[in-house]
C-alpha cells in the first residue's frame, strides 16, 4: 500500500533525528552487553558509517518519500535495510578498521537485532502521530454505472487499509445525476478518485468541482500524462508550449546502466550459485526433463532472444493447452517448482541473459512473441515498453503483483522508463529483494471472482452466473 498523503514536511526531518537516535543507541546498548565480558570501545568512524548506512537504506525502502505502509511491510523493510547495514558495517570494519574478532561480530549481531526492535516500534509511534497531527484523510471513488465496479472495489480496499473511503457509481449520461453527486456528496470527502472510464467532458466537470473546493484528485496515468512529468516551457515568439523530454534513455544513461547490469549480475551468479545448485539437483530429483527452460522473449526494439529459467513445470507443459498464463493453482507446476516460483529463485539464470546482454537488471518484465503481438493490438501504448531492455524485475514487479493486470503493468513499465535514473535501478534492485518474501507477489494469475452491486450490496458474478442473485 503506498498512497502519499503526508501534508506537514517537518515530519520527515523529525523521522530521520530519531532514526539517527536508534542507531547510537543500539550501537551504545550492544557495546555495553559486549564490555561485560570484553572491553569494546566504540569506533566513531564506524558509527559514522554505520548510520550512514541504515539512512541510505531506508531511503531506498520509501521511509522518507512520505509514504505509508502496513505493519509487516514495515518490519520487513527494517528487516532487510538493518541487515544489509550489517553486511556494510562487517565489510567496512574488516578493511578499514582491522578489528574482526568474536566479540565484535557478536556486538553486531546484538545491535542489528535491537536497531530492528527499536526502528521497528519507532515507526509504528509515528504512523499513529501521522494519523494525530494530519487527521482522518477520506477518499471518494467516482465510477461509471454502466461497468463492472471491479477497479472502484479495489481502490477502496486498498485505501482502506489507512484511511476511510467509499465508492459510487453514477449515470454519467444524466447531467442531474453528475450535479447531485458534486453537489450531495463531495464536501465529505477530503480526496476525489475519478475512474478513467468516466467520459472526458465529466470527468473535465468532477475536477474542475475538485480543485475549486480544494479536494485532492486522483486519476490513473496514461501515456500522455506520464509524458507530462518533467515537462519544460518554452516559447514560439508568444505563445507558451511543453517541451517533452524524449521517452528513452540518453546515451550516458545506457552506459551506466550496463556496468551496474555487468556489476550486479556478476555479484548475483557468484551469491546465488550455492542456492542454483541447491536448485539443480532438486528438479532433477522431482521430475524427469531438463534442468534449464529456454523460451523466446521479446526485448529492446523487439528483438527476440532466449530467457533462461529453471523449469519449474512438467515436461512439455504445453503441449495440449499451447501458449498460456501461469495460475495461481497451475496444476502444470511441479512440487519443487511451487517453491522455486514461490522464492523467485526460478528467474537466477537470468543473470546470464543480463551478463550477455539481453536482458538488463531492471525493466519491464520480458514477454513471449505470441502475447507480444496480441497485447500491442489490444492494449494502447504496449510498444512503448520496448523503447528499453527487457529486465529480471522492474516497477510492475516491485509495486503490482504477478495477477496485476497486464494493462497497470504497461503504466508501470512507462513510469519507470520516463522516470529513470541510475539510482532508481539500485532502489528497484534492493526493492526487489523484499518481494521475494511477499507472497501474493509470486502467484500465479487469480482466479478471483468480479463483483457487482445490487441494492447497496456487493455480490460476486460466480453468484450470479450460479443464479444465486435475484434481481
Amino acid at each position: 500500500m503506498k498512497i502519499k498523503l503526508h501534508k506537514v514536511g517537518m515530519l520527515d526531518v523529525i523521522f530521520i533525528f530519531f532514526d539517527i537516535l536508534c542507531v547510537v543507541l543500539a550501537t551504545i546498548i550492544s557495546h555495553l552487553i559486549i564490555s561485560m565480558v570484553n572491553y569494546d570501545e566504540v569506533h566513531f568512524a564506524s558509527l559514522i558509517i554505520h548510520t550512514v548506512a541504515v539512512f541510505l537504506m531506508l531511503y531506498f525502502y520509501d521511509f522518507y518519500s512520505k509514504m505509508l505502509r502496513n505493519k509487516n511491510e514495515i518490519f520487513l523493510s527494517i528487516t532487510i535495510s538493518v541487515i544489509i547495514s550489517f553486511f556494510i558495517m562487517l565489510t567496512f570494519d574488516a578493511i578499514f578498521m582491522d578489528n574482526i574478532t568474536r566479540y565484535s561480530i557478536i556486538g553486531l549481531i546484538i545491535n542489528t537485532i535491537l536497531l530492528i526492535l527499536l526502528l521497528y516500534i519507532e515507526k509504528l509511534i509515528f504512523l499513529k502521530i501521522v494519523k494525530k497531527v494530519e487527521g482522518v484523510s477520506k477518499l471518494l471513488v467516482i465510477e461509471s454505472k454502466y461497468v463492472a465496479n471491479d477497479l472502484a472495489r479495489k481502490i477502496k480496499y486498498s485505501y482502506l487499509e489507512l484511511y476511510e473511503s467509499w465508492y459510487i457509481q453514477i449515470d454519467t449520461d444524466d447531467p442531474g445525476a453528475v450535479d447531485e453527486l458534486i453537489s450531495s456528496q463531495f464536501y465529505k470527502y477530503s480526496s476525489i478518485f475519478i475512474s478513467p472510464i468516466i467520459p472526458e467532458h465529466v470527468k473535465n466537470k468532477l475536477i474542475s468541482e475538485a480543485i475549486a473546493m480544494n479536494k485532492e484528485i486522483y486519476l490513473l496515468p496514461n501515456l500522455y500524462n506520464i509524458s507530462m512529468f518533467k515537462t519544460e516551457v518554452v516559447q514560439f515568439d508568444d505563445t507558451p508550449a511543453f517541451r517533452m523530454r524524449r521517452f528513452s534513455l540518453n546515451r550516458v544513461q545506457s552506459f551506466l546502466k550496463r556496468v551496474l547490469d555487468i556489476i550486479v549480475s556478476i555479484i548475483g551468479i557468484v551469491i546465488t550459485s550455492p542456492i542454483m545448485l541447491i536448485a539443480v539437483i532438486a528438479i532433477k530429483i522431482d521430475s524427469p526433463g531438463k534442468i534449464i527452460y529456454k523460451q523466446e522473449r521479446v526485448t529492446i526494439h523487439g528483438k527476440i532472444f532466449n530467457l533462461y529459467k529453471f523449469r519449474t513445470m512438467v515436461s512439455n507443459a504445453e503441449e495440449k493447452t499451447g501458449a498460456v498464463l501461469a495460475t495461481e493453482h497451475d496444476p502444470r507446476t511441479t512440487k519443487v517448482g511451487r517453491i522455486l516460483r514461490r522464492f523467485r529463485i526460478d528467474e537466477l539464470p537470468q543473470f546470464v541473459n543480463v551478463l550477455s546482454g539481453s536482458m538488463s537488471v531492471v525493466g519491464p518484465r520480458p514477454e513471449r512473441p505470441i502475447f507480444v503481438e496480441k497485447f500491442c493490438k489490444e492494449i494502447e501504448c504496449y510498444d512503448k515498453r520496448f523503447l528499453v531492455k527487457a529486465g529480471i524485475t522492474g516497477f510492475a514487479q516491485v509495486f503490482g503483483r504477478y495477477d496485476t493486470s497486464v494493462k497497470d503493468k504497461i503504466l508501470y513499465d512507462l513510469l519507470y522508463i520516463k522516470k529513470y535514473s541510475f539510482l532508481l535501478d539500485i532502489k528497484l534492485i534492493l526493492l526487489s529483494i523484499k518481494i521475494i518474501f511477499i507472497k501474493e507477489s509470486s502467484k500465479g494469475v487469480s482466479e478471483k471472482p468480479s463483483y457487482v452491486t445490487f441494492n447497496g450490496n456487493e455480490k460476486s458474478m460466480e453468484e450470479l452466473n450460479k443464479g444465486l442473485i435475484n434481481i
